[in-house]
């Protein structure tokens, strides 16, 4: 008989169903049982979490930014969640941006920082989290990113596979790196992994 005792579980809760991906978002184990195999899938085993929850549904991660990651948002973005796998994309719930200013406020040449994966990004409205006066002045910006118009949302660049698709979710600046400063920024994000069909 082919039962599956998680039928009635959501994403949210914390039981894998077989063949599912691991939560790549980071580097403390989950320890516990090895999920048996069956006819949906490989065997499964613990994986990788970035925060206090289990290996799958609703996960967390944080990530601090240094002064130098900051200066160079245009050339390297910065990755806050770690690509999922082939088949599955990572559909962040909200993000909240903690600016903490250093000795040197920094200056802005313009061109929007952004957070996405693939076309499914979303550039801030102003980066004046990023202007902050000098220390010990912090600021905070809390973001539902995939929501940047109501009703409307982001929509993805058509194409197979879609440009989302195991895409990491990172950080970048559009055009014009910042200038000085050297404040540092501590970024949280909730996200699910989703499957792209």
């Amino acid at each position: 008989m082919d039962w599956n005792k998680f039928i009635r579980n959501s994403k949210f809760e914390k039981h894998v169903p077989l063949g599912a991906p691991p939560n790549v978002g980071g580097n403390v184990p989950i320890t516990g049982n090895t999920f048996a195999g069956g006819a949906a899938g490989p065997a499964v085993t613990p994986a990788f979490a970035g925060g206090l929850q289990g290996a799958f549904g609703l996960q967390y991660t944080d990530v601090t930014l240094t002064s130098a990651q900051i200066l160079a948002l245009l050339t390297v973005p910065v990755t806050l969640v770690p690509a999922p796998g082939v088949g599955f994309w990572i559909n962040p719930w909200f993000i909240i941006m903690r600016f903490i200013g250093g000795s040197v406020a920094y200056t802005d040449a313009g061109g929007a920082v952004s957070i996405g994966a693939g076309t499914l990004t979303t550039a801030l409205t102003a980066n004046t989290i990023f202007l902050t006066t000098v220390s010990p002045n912090s600021r905070k910006l809390l973001l539902v990113p995939f929501a940047a118009a109501v009703g409307a949302g982001v929509l993805d660049t058509a194409a197979n596979p879609p440009t989302e698709d195991n895409a990491a979710l990172a950080i970048s600046k559009v055009t014009n790196n910042f200038a000085a400063g050297n404040g540092t920024m501590h970024i949280s994000v909730a996200y699910t992994i989703e499957t792209t069909l």
